[in-house]
């Protein structure tokens, strides 16, 4: 069945175990040219703590993820990507709305991000959500070198949010 053909299937959001690690380095590695390895997806799991750890699954299928720490009043999202035949069907967005849910429940005040600063579409997903650019680090990617636009989205509180 043809991904198109399954986009009508209901996506879920599932955490994600070290049995799915290979899945994910497959689009991990179709998405940047600067891939998490394996190791760095592992100790990441492994740390535990705060690490927020998701995929979304449709029919068995892993079709993207997204890495976070939460810490104190921040969650930081490290990684976070689709499957490239699933773009644009709203995988990424049910993944960050269920880090931010969890980032609120939790008592975060904001989330935060890198993103290369060549990445139009990513930064205009992360605008769309209420994003915004808040600083520069410097040469902080490789493959090519480039620098990274840190995002912060703050959390409203209450009632409404």
């Amino acid at each position: 069945m043809s991904a198109l053909a399954r986009r009508g299937d209901p996506v879920r959001i599932l955490p994600l175990t070290t049995a799915r690690l290979d899945e994910v380095v497959a689009i991990e590695r179709t998405s940047f040219s600067d891939p998490w390895s394996h190791e760095m997806f592992r100790s990441e799991l492994e740390v535990g703590g705060g690490t927020y750890a998701r995929f979304a699954e449709r029919d068995g299928v892993l079709i993207g993820y997204l890495f976070a720490v939460l810490i104190e009043d921040e969650a930081h999202v490290g990684n976070l990507a689709v499957d490239p035949t699933e773009r644009r069907s709203g995988v990424g967005q049910m993944l960050l709305d269920d880090v931010i849910q969890t980032a609120r429940r939790v008592g975060a005040r904001r989330v935060t991000l890198e993103v290369r600063e060549s990445n139009e579409s990513a930064r205009k997903f992360y605008y769309k959500n209420e994003f915004m650019d808040v600083a520069i680090r410097k040469n902080y990617y490789r493959n090519p070198v480039e620098d990274a636009i840190v995002m912060l989205l703050r959390l409203r509180e209450g009632p409404g949010a």
